[in-house]
């Protein structure tokens, strides 16, 4: 089965159906890991400022 989408300038894209569920699943699976480092480099912040001197 293919899905067809128009772009802004008049040009048809045709995909097939399975690559148009691979693509919304690797949008959904990037936003999630771009999430979770957004969410671990707040505790990464709190470690950089204990950093200890070396001579």
């Amino acid at each position: 089965m293919k899905v067809a989408t128009k772009t802004k300038n008049g040009e048809t894209r045709e995909l097939l159906l399975k690559e148009y569920f691979l693509n919304a699943y690797l949008i959904a699976m990037l936003k999630r890991v771009s999430e979770e480092v957004g969410r671990r480099s707040g505790k990464r912040e709190r470690l950089v400022e204990a950093r200890v001197p070396v001579r």
